[in-house]
């Protein structure tokens, strides 16, 4: 019988929560120390025994430097932290298990689940979303299954009573403890559907916290006492006031919470000054200055709602609602700068705090779980072919089913039942068309399973899918991808490389695709070059450096059974999972050789040396770029990059007092900032080139156009047509590479006229004719050809021309002296 998942977990920057789905209606597990539904992600290290959640939270008041929380952020990075009570380290990964098993405990029903959903914000990147696969796993789960915050929240909101007939399109805004989305959602055909997303890893309640610190507490402090950098004191973890960090962080989010429904808030703390001597601090802080502290923030978040709509083409007259998701979203000045900020109607009916587990639970009550126990014998399987078409979500009692088979053993029958027995076809004659109406079990996921049987009624052992339709809930078929994958390929015009998109931004999960690439230099036997296959992560539009690295896939010289040679294909197919495994095939016929690599990497280290050069590089290149768009009278272009350089300069004042052993974000927010502000700089100085080239396409296709003309070629003149078609909608907006690629296309369809134009042959003959003899491996043989070929102008003779400067160029020494780059070995 098929099982569903049915649990789902909500592994929270702040809180975490668990659920099950019990036939469409979901049961949020509570704590059974307290009765509580969430869980504070915070773990705490005793030297005797591990305390997690509340207890966890108020250790930090004893001993906060073996107290950890907020390690969501840090997912997917190589940092560590020091648990001084145990001499030992802990990862994110690790304290993120020790969060999903005390969870576990939750559950008052005695089950223990092999399957989870596990919910992750939308604009995690693949090595973040791996992170979070390998906590799961190491909690005891068999099989876990990633679920984007944004879709989760939007399924607890589809799936409320009173929603049925929902149109329309809605914003979910999610804040919450550590992280932030926005999604673009609407209904189409009873299935959810999230239309595009924007997000920052990097913001949320916890640095509502640090700004009430830094801008109230800290300023407070610094001026009664007398003390210069205590900020930085007290966020180093060998700062004097590091301990004192931990406990007033405690106390902010406390604050914080208390001003969202009264106006003020008092911190009572005691305060060790530089003399020794403890003072009790009892410091009132108003909503007045929690909001002055937090507003720009707010609005930034605002800002990616308009990039959103503005990117697809919505007003805010076109959205419904904005409904609210995360703790911080009961903050009033997030509320009311919606409202007012945006002018559409704010949803505040689903609970923020429990939404996007309780939508997990719908999503896992809806997939089927793929784990099964290890079998200890295999049966050959019948090739079957079979075709199938349902409705996969229906409001209906019944649902229409339909399939085509072929290959099917004569005289077979078949049979559809429900996992629950309550439906049964019963067994009927197999013919090349199935055609039947099934009944469906309301508010649940109904899973059949079609099974044949041969002519004797013995079963036929077939790999035939099972039959999942989801009755009267909505549900999502598959994630959108939140970026671009990309392979870095070489740039032989520009003698570089740039990305060429494989797997497109938005794009329904799973996703699998081949191409051919050809190798753009040798790659010799036993030398220690090698062949890269690298996949990123990002924009198509930025270059490599501005992407995450996924992985890379290098076949070396040494490792060769033959030489490859420049020019030959390979074959690479890469596909992705749901849960963003991403697994790369390459194929090279020319050896006959497969390579095959599953991409799961869980962690990134940050270099602040590095980090600080890069800053530095991109400022400097934000300042040459400024003086030449200022002296072409770019000013709009101009004002961009003085923004961006006055960014980069505000970016050094914190990064110079940071050190290694600082315990915040910072370094990670500092790295995803100056990844944004290099691709807002590569897409201005873009424009100019892209300017250059729409020049130099428009004025390729004029040339082309009368060449193809007068030589009366019909065939390639409609060819040529047809390329233009779309040419409205691309020109202005696509990226450099492709409209070089459009220009290459126009190329080749203009040689087979220019190959047969005297004149033009003539051209190439004589730029090889009139070369000194020494630029050719072999002096005499070039002088023979150079004799053969004047005879053969006398005679117009086109083809012979041709090979003469066909072998010309092979004996040119310096040919591949421009064409060759030490990039990838992977051309177009």
């Amino acid at each position: 019988m098929a099982r569903t998942i049915d649990f789902a977990i909500d592994l929270g920057t702040t809180n975490s929560l668990i659920a099950k789905s019990n036939k469409g209606v979901i049961d949020i597990f509570k704590n059974p120390a307290g009765m509580k539904t969430t869980l504070p992600s915070v773990v705490a290290f005793r030297k005797d025994r591990i305390l997690v959640g509340d207890k966890a939270r108020e250790y930090i008041e004893k001993d906060p430097s073996n107290v950890f929380g907020a390690f969501k952020r840090k997912m997917g990075t190589s940092e560590t932290f020091l648990v001084p009570n145990t001499g030992g380290f802990k990862t994110p990964i690790e304290l993120s298990t020790i969060i999903l098993q005390e969870l576990k405990h939750f559950i008052f029903t005695g089950e223990t689940p092999e399957s989870v959903v596990i919910t992750i914000p939308a604009s995690f990147d693949t090595i973040q979303s791996n992170a979070t696969k390998e906590a799961g796993y190491a909690a005891g789960f068999k099989e876990v299954l990633l679920l984007q915050e944004p879709i989760a929240a939007s399924l607890a909101f589809a799936n409320r009573d009173g929603k049925e007939g929902m149109k329309g399109s809605w914003l979910v805004y999610d804040l919450g403890g550590g992280t932030f989305d926005v999604a673009l959602v609407r209904i189409e055909e009873e299935e959810m559907k999230v239309v595009d997303h924007e997000g920052d890893n990097y913001f949320g309640g916890v640095d509502f916290d640090n700004l009430l610190l830094s801008d109230v507490v800290v300023p407070y402090l610094e001026q009664k006492y007398q003390i210069e950098g205590l900020s930085t004191k007290m966020r180093s973890s060998g700062g004097r006031y590091n301990k004192l960090y931990y406990q007033l962080l405690y106390k902010a989010e406390e604050a914080k919470i208390a001003l969202s429904a009264y106006p003020s808030a008092v911190l009572e703390f005691d305060f060790t000054d530089e003399k020794d001597e403890t003072h009790e601090e009892y410091l009132e802080i108003t909503r007045e200055q929690f909001e002055k502290s937090i507003r720009s923030r707010v609005k930034a978040s605002i800002d990616f709602i308009r990039l959103l709509l503005e990117r697809n083409r919505l007003a805010p007259s076109n959205i419904t609602e904005v409904v609210l998701v995360g703790g911080s979203t009961y903050i009033p000045l997030v509320r009311n700068l919606l409202a007012r900020e945006l002018g559409i109607a704010v949803n505040t009916a689903i609970d923020p705090t429990t939404a996007v587990v309780e939508g997990a639970a719908y999503y896992a009550g809806s997939r089927a779980s793929r784990w099964e126990p290890a079998e200890t014998k295999t049966t050959r399987k019948t090739e079957v072919d079979i075709k199938m078409a349902y409705a996969r979500n229906s409001r209906s009692d019944e649902e229409y089913f339909a399939a085509i088979v072929r290959q099917a053993p004569a005289g077979s029958q078949y049979r559809i039942r429900r996992s629950d027995g309550g439906f049964d076809s019963g067994l009927k004659p197999l013919g090349e068309r199935i055609s039947e109406m099934l009944v469906l079990l309301p508010g649940s996921l109904n899973v059949f399973r079609l099974q044949f049987f041969d002519a004797s009624g013995a079963l036929i052992e077939t790999d035939v899918p099972e039959i999942s339709i989801v009755q009267g809930k909505f549900s999502i078929h598959g994630q959108p991808l939140p970026h671009d994958i990309c392979l870095e390929v070489d740039d032989t015009y520009d003698r570089s490389t740039h990305l060429e998109v494989i797997f497109e931004r938005g794009g329904i999960l799973p996703l699998k695709k081949t191409i051919t690439k050809t190798l753009s230099r040798s790659i010799l036997k036993g030398s220690n070059d090698q062949l890269l296959i690298n996949v990123l992560e990002g924009s198509r539009y930025g270059s490599p450096q501005t992407n995450l690295p996924i992985g890379v896939v290098g076949i070396e010289g040494r490792n060769l059974s033959a030489d490859l040679i420049k020019g030959c294909d390979i074959d690479l197919t890469f596909e992705i999972s749901e849960s963003r495994d991403i697994t790369v095939t390459a194929f090279i016929s020319m050896i006959d050789a497969e390579y095959r690599e599953v991409f799961s990497p869980s962690t990134r280290a940050i270099n602040l040396a590095r980090l600080g050069q890069e800053i530095d590089y991109l400022k400097r290149t934000a300042a040459g770029q400024l003086k030449k768009f200022l002296a072409q009278e770019l000013y709009k272009e101009g004002a961009i990059l003085q923004g961006c350089i006055q960014e980069l300069e505000d970016m050094q004042k914190p990064l110079r007092n940071l050190t290694d052993k600082d315990v915040t974000d910072t370094k990670f927010q500092l790295d995803d900032q100056k990844r944004k502000i290099a691709q807002t700089l590569e897409s201005v100085s873009r424009e100019e080139t892209h300017l250059q080239l729409r020049e130099q396409y428009f004025d390729k296709k004029e040339y082309y156009l009368e060449l193809i003309t007068h030589a009366n070629r019909p065939d390639l003149l409609r060819k040529f047509e047809q390329m233009g078609k779309e040419e409205a909608e691309w020109i202005n907006t696509a990226s450099t590479q492709f409209i070089r690629s459009k220009m290459r296309e126009m190329d080749r369809l203009a040689w087979d006229v220019r190959r047969n134009n005297l004149d033009h042959v003539i051209g190439i003959y004589t730029s090889y004719a009139l070369r000194p003899p020494e630029a050719y491996s072999n002096p005499k043989e070039f002088k023979q050809l150079r004799a053969r070929g004047d005879e053969a102008l006398g005679r117009k003779n086109i083809e012979e021309i041709w090979s003469i400067i066909q072998r010309m160029y092979d004996l040119l020494i310096d040919k591949n002296r421009n064409e060759e780059i030490k990039g990838t070995g992977l051309r177009e």
